[in-house]
């Protein structure tokens, strides 16, 4: 995403730089009185928003309408969803999903995937997304980096957000038979919301524990990736060490040679993450648009 201002461009990570005079209460003003909106936006949900566009208003509320836009036009993905649903349970068992703790130097947030159970038969493409943006969401109204004490833990600030995300993917044990359980067209709308209406900038994809099939693999998931995505995906085909120039190891968990600590624990602290939230997400005020019929929507 491009930006016409860079004003916050020369901040240092962990300062506490000031939000735009006014620009937050404004937004969340206008999206209250949008009727094709929900009723409710969390402030800090706006900020990322606000940060992966770097304040510019325009494409602020261009990116934001057409979030929602794609969230309502797939209900069964991003708003129809429950931590305590049964295929929900079954589906966290087969996979692990983790949001890392802390930031890269640069400033950027890991996020890890590799399937747990390698039956073919265990996966769920509808499942996998929808945990997917249910952790998303439930992690975008808390700040990416803890407050100092001295700070006041209530007033956001720029430097709360992460500069970006960084996405990584083990896929040991994917075999073609695999391909035959991804869905298309929840694959197809996976990557549209992820490219294009996501509130935070992919910086970089790793895939590790590429198996020697791994053309075939891409040939597949070509046609939904865009060109400028397409190059910030890089491919793992011999061991950890090249990832490891490219990531703060430590930041890892533990059985990839980092000190984050065990799968299991960072799991449990994911999920209980999205427990403490079951409200939030289930609440028709923050996702859902009620007036469909007066949308002014034209992407589609």
């Amino acid at each position: 995403m491009e930006t016409d201002t860079e004003d916050f461009g020369e901040a240092r990570r962990g300062d506490a730089v000031a939000i735009p005079t006014g620009q937050l209460e404004e937004l969340i003003t206008w999206f209250e009185s949008n009727p094709n909106l929900p009723e409710k936006i969390e402030p800090i949900v706006m900020l990322r928003f606000m940060k992966c566009l770097e304040y510019n208003a325009e494409k602020i509320k261009a990116l934001v309408e057409l979030n929602y836009s794609l969230r309502n036009k797939n209900p069964h993905i991003f708003i129809e969803r429950s931590i305590d649903d049964d295929m929900t349970a079954k589906c966290l068992r087969a996979s692990d999903l983790l949001v890392l703790p802390g930031l890269t130097p640069e400033g950027n947030k890991l996020v890890f995937f590799r399937m747990v159970d390698m039956e073919p038969n265990a996966r769920n493409s509808v499942e996998e997304t929808k945990i997917f943006y249910m952790m998303s969401d439930a992690r975008f109204t808390l700040p990416d980096v803890e407050k100092p004490k001295d700070q006041d833990q209530d007033q956001l600030n720029e430097s709360d957000i992460a500069d970006g995300e960084i996405q990584i993917v083990d896929i040991e044990g994917y075999t073609l038979r695999h391909l035959a359980y991804v869905s298309i067209f929840v694959l197809r709308i996976h990557m549209k919301f992820l490219q294009e209406a996501y509130p935070s900038r992919l910086k970089t994809m790793h895939v590790i524990n590429c198996p020697s099939y791994l053309d075939r693999l891409i040939s597949m998931m070509s046609p939904f990736i865009r060109e400028e995505v397409r190059k910030l995906i890089k491919y793992h085909t011999d061991g950890l060490e090249s990832l490891y120039e490219e990531v703060p190891r430590d930041m890892l968990p533990n059985e990839y040679g980092g000190k984050a600590g065990t799968i299991a624990e960072l799991k449990e602290r994911n999920i209980q993450m999205m427990r403490d939230q079951r409200a939030y997400l289930r609440d028709d005020r923050y996702w859902n648009v009620a007036s469909q019929g007066k949308s002014r929507w034209s992407w589609f």
